[in-house]
């Protein structure tokens, strides 16, 4: 057995024994249990164990036999254990989606889209719940109120292969030909052999033929991509480059990112922006290179640009969060972690990030309970338990010095 492995297991053991900590160690334990039976396909052993806890109060542990449940094929118990955690913390999200998995395959749509219509109104820019709905709507043929939600996405994210694909099909059954068009052309960009989108252009007089050699030199730089070779990737493209072509630049700054080409990628990623300054998925590309090149100033912006437009965005909230952290500024840190942690009270990552920012802002209290909440979803995490083992978390323990 690994050195750290002991280590962490009798760490873990220590923590067991504090009687303070007796009632969180033993949910805890019981978390792990039922993900090592879960691990082995024993669904009705892991139903077993947390119901064994005789705990009907807590979300995480509704949370969790709402989707043991699920696994198991209890589709009305677990709609049940979701809607209690619904009840217990109506402004996440995290149990809304729980609860659109039995909802799904009972054909419970009335109540699936009710939940996901609450997501909207938490987190307006959610993108898969705005291509659920989209796409509820559509197969329903509803094709009027489908065609918002996908409009919605491909505002934030315009390269977006399968939105922008049934937003073109939206367009098409509504008799908006030329918008369907242009989003089915789209499609070819990312995908220049797409059946679906080919489909979907046959059936419309073009009225703006395809540009071949634009589409061509995606395809070819698809294929290197599919090689490693970057750098020949980024060449594929270069003789068609147009400054004013958004779906180009952005092409470019990925190509140029993956070949190490961080100062280029950083370029065409600026000018995709300036095109388009109200998407997010710019925004998000011009992260890599800036992280690569140790432009955290800029960095801080972008995410903060992103979280302006999409304010419940976890990913730009963490990023922000570490970055914050990183900077001793743990009272920004905690805001940004603390947002997380609201719609996404299981969130591993989230909760491990919050706990140690509440230690050094000397939360201890809030801190143990939070590294413990950790320990249900990663047993064994060795950060929350060095953090469970720190003196200012419990006093009566030396600090193990690592």
């Amino acid at each position: 057995m690994k050195k750290s492995v002991i280590l962490n297991t009798l760490l873990f053991i220590l923590i067991l024994s504090n009687s303070n900590f007796a009632q969180s160690n033993k949910t805890a334990l019981a978390f792990s249990e039922s993900l090592e039976q879960e691990k082995k396909l024993e669904y009705n052993s892991a139903i077993e164990t947390m119901v064994g806890l005789k705990d009907s109060t807590t979300y995480e542990v509704n949370m969790r036999l709402g989707w043991l449940c699920y696994k198991a094929g209890y589709k009305k118990r677990s709609l049940a254990y979701y809607s209690k955690a619904i009840n217990i913390m109506p402004n996440a999200i995290e149990p809304r989606y729980g609860f659109a998995y039995p909802a799904y395959q009972l054909e419970d749509f009335k109540d699936l889209i009710e939940q996901e219509k609450k997501i909207i109104e938490i987190d307006p820019n959610n993108k898969t719940v705005n291509g659920n709905l989209g796409s509820v709507y559509y197969y329903s043929k509803d094709y009027k109120n489908a065609l918002p939600y996908f409009q919605k996405i491909v505002s934030l994210y315009p390269f977006d292969y399968d939105n922008n694909l049934l937003l073109a099909w939206t367009n098409l059954k509504l008799g908006k030909n030329i918008d369907a068009e242009y989003y089915f052309n789209v499609v070819l960009l990312y995908s220049p052999k797409d059946a679906s989108a080919n489909e979907g252009i046959s059936y419309i007089k073009r009225l703006t033929p395809n540009n071949e050699l634009v589409t061509n030199a995606f395809y070819k730089s698809y294929e290197l991509l599919e090689k490693l070779d970057y750098k020949g990737a980024v060449n594929a493209v270069k003789p068609v480059y147009d400054k004013s072509s958004y779906f180009i630049n952005l092409r470019l700054g990925w190509l140029c990112y993956l070949a190490g080409m961080q100062t280029e990628a950083l370029g065409y990623y600026k000018i995709a922006l300036e095109l388009n300054p109200k998407a997010i998925e710019p925004k998000f590309g011009i992260t890599y290179p800036l992280e690569l090149l140790g432009n955290k100033n800029e960095l801080k912006a972008q995410y903060e640009a992103i979280i302006n437009i999409d304010s419940k965005n976890t990913t730009a909230h963490y990023k922000m969060g570490v970055l914050n952290y990183s900077n001793k500024d743990y009272q920004s840190a905690f805001a940004h972690f603390d947002d997380i942690v609201k719609l996404y009270p299981c969130d591993s990552d989230g909760l491990l990030m919050l706990a140690w920012t509440n230690y050094q802002l000397g939360n201890t209290t809030e801190a143990r309970v939070l590294f413990n909440k950790v320990l249900y979803f990663s047993p064994n995490n060795a950060s929350a338990l060095q953090g469970l083992t720190l003196k200012a978390i419990d006093p009566t323990k030396k600090k193990t010095g690592f």
